[in-house]
């Protein structure tokens, strides 16, 4: 995909949140290939659990893994170098990525409450890219930490638990607020010529409908030739994840605070989409 010019960029700079699970990976590729095709600044940033550190100094802290006969004692030290082991990781994969794709990136560790770290560093980026979870789990678990940004990060945020193909098709909802005004143009300057926009409409009547479909076609001018407009009749708006989900792989571009998000959970809404979702504030 061409650069976008600097004047229709929707972010300039992308922070991505590393660890050590797959969806943390997933979010890095789709980050990288952000950072690429809009010539944005990627940081990664990778934060070392307090709450992991603090457990780790009490005398009774044991670690229980999976396939292990018996518990261990949980000691700083070996804490300590998990997490810088962890974060090398991080940065090795990171430095991988980006090199494939061209992209300079900035890297750095802190330590402290996760959520809160993230939280933190959204102040001053524009994009934040993460990982449902921090573990292997499956679609259903949407992580505290991914909750705790889609709730109140003040950039967009973009949360999957798996890789994407390069250019997915994209979906986006709009209702005529200027949230979803917002999320409308992001998603028309996510993608490159030719790839398939649709836009779904909450409208009660066809009147509705087609005033709607003229906002869209206003909103984008020229862009608006690769873009199907799709009503939704009241039951379809009401299972919007699960209606997408059906229309195959993309990345849905939501705004937030509407009905579909405001009406149920971000674990239950990415539970039935299943596929990457990017939150415009």
């Amino acid at each position: 995909m061409p650069a976008a010019p600097a004047s229709n960029r929707p972010f300039r700079e992308i922070l991505v949140a590393l660890d050590a699970s797959p969806h943390s990976r997933a979010a890095l590729g789709l980050a990288v290939q952000l950072a690429a095709d809009l010539e944005a600044d990627l940081d990664g940033l990778f934060v070392k659990d307090a709450n992991l550190l603090r457990a780790a100094q009490l005398p009774f802290a044991e670690e229980v893994r999976t396939h292990s006969v018996s518990p261990k004692a949980l000691s700083d030290r070996r804490v300590q170098r998990q997490l810088r082991h962890q974060a090398e990781r991080a940065e090795a994969a990171l430095q991988e990525a980006t090199e494939r794709a061209q992209v300079s990136y900035n890297f750095r560790v802190v330590e402290g409450q996760v959520p809160q770290q993230l939280l933190r560093a959204a102040e001053d980026t524009d994009l934040v890219a993460m990982g449902k979870t921090s573990t292997q789990s499956s679609r259903r678990r949407l992580g505290t930490t991914s909750r705790a940004l889609l709730a109140e990060s003040p950039a967009p945020v973009l949360v999957l638990r798996r890789a994407t193909r390069h250019r997915p098709p994209l979906f986006t909802y709009y209702d005529g607020s200027d949230t979803a005004r917002s999320a409308l143009r992001t998603a028309a300057q996510l993608g490159a010529p030719g790839t398939p926009l649709t836009v779904f409409l909450p409208a009660d009547d066809e009147a509705q409908a087609k005033q709607l479909q003229d906002d869209v076609h206003d909103t984008l001018g020229m862009h608006a030739g690769q873009v199907q407009v799709r009503p939704l009749t009241p039951t379809e708006a009401d299972r919007l994840a699960a209606l997408a989900r059906r229309q195959g792989p993309g990345l849905f571009v939501m705004p937030d605070n509407c009905s579909p998000l405001a009406n149920t959970s971000p674990q239950r809404f990415l539970y039935e989409l299943d596929h990457p979702l990017l939150v415009v504030r």
